[in-house]
Protein backbone atom coordinates (compact mmCIF):
# COMPACT_ATOMS: atom_id res chain seq x y z
CA UNK A 1 0.00 0.00 0.00
CA UNK A 2 2.74 2.43 0.89
CA UNK A 3 4.57 1.68 -2.37
CA UNK A 4 1.53 2.64 -4.45
CA UNK A 5 0.83 5.89 -2.66
CA UNK A 6 2.96 8.75 -1.47
CA UNK A 7 2.34 8.66 2.29
CA UNK A 8 2.15 12.43 2.35
CA UNK A 9 -1.08 12.27 0.38
CA UNK A 10 -2.43 8.90 1.51
CA UNK A 11 -6.17 9.11 1.94
CA UNK A 12 -8.12 5.98 2.93
CA UNK A 13 -11.23 7.16 1.09
CA UNK A 14 -9.27 7.59 -2.15
CA UNK A 15 -7.34 4.37 -1.53
CA UNK A 16 -10.53 2.31 -1.22
CA UNK A 17 -11.94 3.91 -4.37
CA UNK A 18 -8.74 3.15 -6.26
CA UNK A 19 -8.61 -0.43 -5.02
CA UNK A 20 -12.20 -1.02 -6.13
CA UNK A 21 -11.81 0.72 -9.52
CA UNK A 22 -14.16 3.60 -8.65
CA UNK A 23 -14.07 6.80 -10.69
CA UNK A 24 -11.97 9.18 -8.55
CA UNK A 25 -13.87 12.18 -9.92
CA UNK A 26 -17.14 10.96 -8.34
CA UNK A 27 -17.26 12.21 -4.72
CA UNK A 28 -18.84 9.12 -3.17
CA UNK A 29 -18.03 5.45 -2.60
CA UNK A 30 -19.98 2.36 -1.49
CA UNK A 31 -18.29 -0.23 0.72
CA UNK A 32 -19.18 -3.60 2.22
CA UNK A 33 -17.32 -6.28 4.18
CA UNK A 34 -15.44 -7.43 1.06
CA UNK A 35 -14.04 -3.90 0.66
CA UNK A 36 -12.31 -4.02 4.04
CA UNK A 37 -11.18 -7.61 3.63
CA UNK A 38 -9.15 -6.54 0.59
CA UNK A 39 -7.93 -3.28 2.09
CA UNK A 40 -6.01 -4.69 5.09
CA UNK A 41 -5.99 -1.33 6.89
CA UNK A 42 -5.29 -2.32 10.49
CA UNK A 43 -3.80 0.95 11.74
CA UNK A 44 -5.51 4.15 12.96
CA UNK A 45 -6.49 6.30 9.98
CA UNK A 46 -7.62 9.90 9.63
CA UNK A 47 -10.90 10.37 7.78
CA UNK A 48 -11.23 12.76 4.84
CA UNK A 49 -14.89 12.13 4.09
CA UNK A 50 -18.28 11.63 5.72
CA UNK A 51 -19.41 8.06 6.30
CA UNK A 52 -22.72 6.34 7.12
CA UNK A 53 -22.71 2.61 7.86
CA UNK A 54 -25.28 0.04 8.90
CA UNK A 55 -24.31 -3.40 10.25
CA UNK A 56 -26.74 -6.21 9.47
CA UNK A 57 -25.16 -9.24 11.14
CA UNK A 58 -21.93 -10.64 12.52
CA UNK A 59 -20.08 -11.16 15.79
CA UNK A 60 -19.37 -7.46 16.37
CA UNK A 61 -16.14 -5.50 16.70
CA UNK A 62 -14.76 -2.55 18.63
CA UNK A 63 -14.53 0.61 16.49
CA UNK A 64 -12.36 3.32 18.03
CA UNK A 65 -13.01 6.98 17.22
CA UNK A 66 -10.34 9.06 18.89
CA UNK A 67 -10.01 7.07 22.08
CA UNK A 68 -13.71 6.33 22.50
CA UNK A 69 -14.58 2.65 22.04
CA UNK A 70 -17.84 1.68 20.31
CA UNK A 71 -19.06 -1.90 20.07
CA UNK A 72 -20.50 -2.26 16.57
CA UNK A 73 -22.82 -5.23 16.15
CA UNK A 74 -26.08 -6.20 14.44
CA UNK A 75 -28.31 -3.15 14.00
CA UNK A 76 -25.57 -0.58 14.69
CA UNK A 77 -25.75 2.71 12.81
CA UNK A 78 -22.30 4.31 12.52
CA UNK A 79 -21.48 7.87 11.44
CA UNK A 80 -18.11 9.59 11.11
CA UNK A 81 -17.02 12.94 9.69
CA UNK A 82 -13.80 14.38 8.23
CA UNK A 83 -10.79 14.82 10.51
CA UNK A 84 -11.43 11.94 12.90
CA UNK A 85 -8.85 9.27 13.66
CA UNK A 86 -10.51 5.85 13.68
CA UNK A 87 -9.49 2.20 13.92
CA UNK A 88 -11.15 -1.18 13.60
CA UNK A 89 -9.64 -3.30 16.34
CA UNK A 90 -10.87 -6.55 14.75
CA UNK A 91 -11.27 -7.73 11.15
CA UNK A 92 -14.81 -6.34 10.79
CA UNK A 93 -16.20 -9.32 8.88
CA UNK A 94 -19.81 -8.40 9.69
CA UNK A 95 -22.30 -7.95 6.86
CA UNK A 96 -22.75 -4.21 6.39
CA UNK A 97 -23.20 -1.36 3.96
CA UNK A 98 -21.31 1.94 4.16
CA UNK A 99 -21.41 5.03 1.97
CA UNK A 100 -18.60 7.59 2.00
CA UNK A 101 -19.01 11.04 0.47
CA UNK A 102 -17.58 14.55 0.52
CA UNK A 103 -19.37 17.92 0.63
CA UNK A 104 -18.73 18.24 -3.10
CA UNK A 105 -21.19 15.40 -3.58
CA UNK A 106 -24.09 17.73 -2.75
CA UNK A 107 -22.92 20.76 -4.73
CA UNK A 108 -25.83 20.54 -7.16
CA UNK A 109 -28.38 20.12 -4.37
CA UNK A 110 -27.01 23.14 -2.46
CA UNK A 111 -27.54 21.27 0.80
CA UNK A 112 -23.95 20.54 1.84
CA UNK A 113 -24.12 23.18 4.59
CA UNK A 114 -26.73 20.96 6.25
CA UNK A 115 -23.97 18.49 7.09
CA UNK A 116 -22.50 20.91 9.63
CA UNK A 117 -25.72 20.87 11.66
CA UNK A 118 -25.50 17.12 12.29
CA UNK A 119 -23.63 16.51 15.58
CA UNK A 120 -23.15 12.78 14.96
CA UNK A 121 -20.53 13.64 12.32
CA UNK A 122 -18.31 15.65 14.68
CA UNK A 123 -16.21 15.27 17.83
CA UNK A 124 -18.30 14.99 20.96
CA UNK A 125 -21.24 13.55 19.03
CA UNK A 126 -22.77 10.09 19.30
CA UNK A 127 -21.23 8.08 16.46
CA UNK A 128 -22.86 4.68 17.02
CA UNK A 129 -26.48 4.00 17.98
CA UNK A 130 -28.57 0.81 17.98
CA UNK A 131 -31.47 0.62 15.50
CA UNK A 132 -34.64 -1.45 15.68
CA UNK A 133 -35.25 -4.19 13.11
CA UNK A 134 -37.71 -1.90 11.30
CA UNK A 135 -35.22 0.99 11.19
CA UNK A 136 -32.49 -1.34 9.92
CA UNK A 137 -34.86 -2.53 7.17
CA UNK A 138 -35.43 1.08 6.05
CA UNK A 139 -31.66 1.67 5.86
CA UNK A 140 -31.21 -1.54 3.86
CA UNK A 141 -33.93 -0.42 1.40
CA UNK A 142 -32.18 2.87 0.68
CA UNK A 143 -28.79 1.18 0.37
CA UNK A 144 -30.36 -1.30 -2.07
CA UNK A 145 -31.65 1.59 -4.18
CA UNK A 146 -28.26 3.28 -3.95
CA UNK A 147 -26.49 0.16 -5.24
CA UNK A 148 -29.00 -0.17 -8.07
CA UNK A 149 -28.61 3.44 -9.20
CA UNK A 150 -24.98 4.06 -8.21
CA UNK A 151 -24.02 4.97 -11.77
CA UNK A 152 -26.78 7.55 -12.14
CA UNK A 153 -25.05 10.78 -11.11
CA UNK A 154 -28.30 12.74 -11.00
CA UNK A 155 -30.16 10.26 -8.78
CA UNK A 156 -27.44 9.25 -6.29
CA UNK A 157 -27.07 12.57 -4.37
CA UNK A 158 -30.81 12.57 -3.69
CA UNK A 159 -30.70 9.01 -2.35
CA UNK A 160 -27.78 9.79 -0.04
CA UNK A 161 -29.58 12.92 1.11
CA UNK A 162 -32.57 10.72 1.95
CA UNK A 163 -30.22 8.47 3.94
CA UNK A 164 -29.02 11.53 5.85
CA UNK A 165 -32.61 12.53 6.65
CA UNK A 166 -33.34 9.00 7.83
CA UNK A 167 -30.21 8.87 10.00
CA UNK A 168 -31.06 12.25 11.53
CA UNK A 169 -34.59 11.04 12.32
CA UNK A 170 -33.20 7.88 13.97
CA UNK A 171 -30.89 9.96 16.15
CA UNK A 172 -33.81 12.20 17.09
CA UNK A 173 -35.86 9.12 18.01
CA UNK A 174 -33.02 7.40 19.88
CA UNK A 175 -34.37 6.62 23.37
CA UNK A 176 -31.16 7.80 25.00
CA UNK A 177 -31.53 11.17 23.24
CA UNK A 178 -35.15 11.62 24.30
CA UNK A 179 -34.31 10.80 27.89
CA UNK A 180 -33.04 13.74 29.93
CA UNK A 181 -29.31 14.11 29.32
CA UNK A 182 -27.50 13.70 32.60
CA UNK A 183 -24.87 16.12 33.75
CA UNK A 184 -22.29 13.33 33.46
CA UNK A 185 -23.19 12.73 29.81
CA UNK A 186 -22.81 16.45 29.10
CA UNK A 187 -19.40 16.47 30.80
CA UNK A 188 -18.21 13.42 28.83
CA UNK A 189 -19.36 14.91 25.52
CA UNK A 190 -17.78 18.30 26.25
CA UNK A 191 -14.57 16.62 27.39
CA UNK A 192 -14.29 14.57 24.18
CA UNK A 193 -14.77 17.71 22.08
CA UNK A 194 -12.21 19.66 24.13
CA UNK A 195 -9.59 16.92 23.85
CA UNK A 196 -10.01 16.83 20.05
CA UNK A 197 -9.42 20.59 19.93
CA UNK A 198 -6.70 20.98 22.59
CA UNK A 199 -4.73 17.71 22.89
CA UNK A 200 -1.60 19.08 21.19
CA UNK A 201 -1.27 21.92 23.70
CA UNK A 202 -2.78 20.31 26.79
CA UNK A 203 -2.32 16.72 27.94
CA UNK A 204 -3.06 17.11 31.66
CA UNK A 205 -6.39 16.30 33.27
CA UNK A 206 -6.29 19.48 35.36
CA UNK A 207 -6.59 21.69 32.27
CA UNK A 208 -9.78 19.99 31.07
CA UNK A 209 -11.25 19.85 34.54
CA UNK A 210 -10.68 23.60 34.86
CA UNK A 211 -12.35 24.22 31.49
CA UNK A 212 -15.36 22.21 32.63
CA UNK A 213 -15.40 23.84 36.10
CA UNK A 214 -15.03 20.55 37.98
CA UNK A 215 -12.23 18.84 39.89
CA UNK A 216 -9.79 16.46 38.12
CA UNK A 217 -10.93 13.65 40.43
CA UNK A 218 -14.58 14.12 39.53
CA UNK A 219 -13.74 14.35 35.81
CA UNK A 220 -11.98 11.00 35.95
CA UNK A 221 -14.88 9.47 37.87
CA UNK A 222 -17.29 10.70 35.19
CA UNK A 223 -15.13 9.40 32.34
CA UNK A 224 -14.72 6.04 34.04
CA UNK A 225 -18.48 5.72 34.37
CA UNK A 226 -19.42 7.06 30.92
CA UNK A 227 -16.54 5.87 28.70
CA UNK A 228 -14.95 3.09 30.72
CA UNK A 229 -11.61 4.81 31.27
CA UNK A 230 -10.28 7.67 33.43
CA UNK A 231 -9.49 11.04 31.90
CA UNK A 232 -5.70 10.64 31.72
CA UNK A 233 -5.99 7.28 29.94
CA UNK A 234 -8.45 8.82 27.47
CA UNK A 235 -6.10 11.74 26.71
CA UNK A 236 -3.02 9.53 26.32
CA UNK A 237 -4.86 7.08 24.05
CA UNK A 238 -6.15 9.96 21.94
CA UNK A 239 -2.63 11.33 21.46
CA UNK A 240 -1.28 7.88 20.51
CA UNK A 241 -4.10 7.37 17.97
CA UNK A 242 -3.09 10.66 16.37
CA UNK A 243 0.59 9.68 16.45
CA UNK A 244 0.01 6.28 14.86
CA UNK A 245 -2.14 7.83 12.14
CA UNK A 246 0.49 10.46 11.33
CA UNK A 247 3.24 7.84 11.19
CA UNK A 248 1.27 5.73 8.71
CA UNK A 249 -0.53 8.36 6.65
CA UNK A 250 2.03 11.12 6.26
CA UNK A 251 5.64 11.59 5.24
CA UNK A 252 6.33 13.85 8.23
CA UNK A 253 9.55 13.05 10.05
CA UNK A 254 9.36 11.81 13.64
CA UNK A 255 10.62 15.24 14.71
CA UNK A 256 7.83 16.98 12.78
CA UNK A 257 5.22 14.64 14.26
CA UNK A 258 6.66 15.26 17.70
CA UNK A 259 6.19 19.01 17.20
CA UNK A 260 2.72 18.55 15.70
CA UNK A 261 1.62 16.61 18.77
CA UNK A 262 3.09 19.13 21.19
CA UNK A 263 5.91 17.05 22.73
CA UNK A 264 8.93 18.88 24.08
CA UNK A 265 11.42 16.79 22.07
CA UNK A 266 11.64 13.67 19.90
CA UNK A 267 13.25 11.53 22.61
CA UNK A 268 10.38 12.23 25.00
CA UNK A 269 7.86 11.41 22.26
CA UNK A 270 9.72 8.18 21.42
CA UNK A 271 9.69 7.07 25.07
CA UNK A 272 5.97 7.75 25.43
CA UNK A 273 5.21 6.05 22.13
CA UNK A 274 7.22 2.92 22.96
CA UNK A 275 5.65 2.68 26.41
CA UNK A 276 2.22 2.75 24.77
CA UNK A 277 2.87 0.51 21.75
CA UNK A 278 5.98 -1.55 22.51
CA UNK A 279 7.74 -0.08 19.46
CA UNK A 280 9.64 3.07 18.63
CA UNK A 281 7.96 5.46 16.17
CA UNK A 282 10.42 4.41 13.45
CA UNK A 283 9.77 0.71 14.04
CA UNK A 284 6.00 1.26 13.96
CA UNK A 285 6.20 3.17 10.68
CA UNK A 286 8.13 0.36 8.97
CA UNK A 287 5.70 -2.43 9.84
Amino acid sequence: MQKKFNLKSFNLYEFLKHQNAYDQSVPFFLADRHTYEKAHVNFPFRTFAYGIGITYSGPGDIFKIGSTDYFVTEGSLTTVGPGMVCQWTGNYVSEHDTVYFTEKFFSDLQTHSFLHSLPFFFHGGKHVIALTAEQTKKMASLFGLLKELKDDRKAVPGIVHSLLMLVDSFHSADPSRNSPVSNREKIASSFRKLVAEQFAEHKEVAFYADQLHITPKYLSEVLQAELGKPAKVFIDEYVMMEARSLLKQTAFSVQEICQWLGFEDASHFARVFKRATGETPTQYRKV
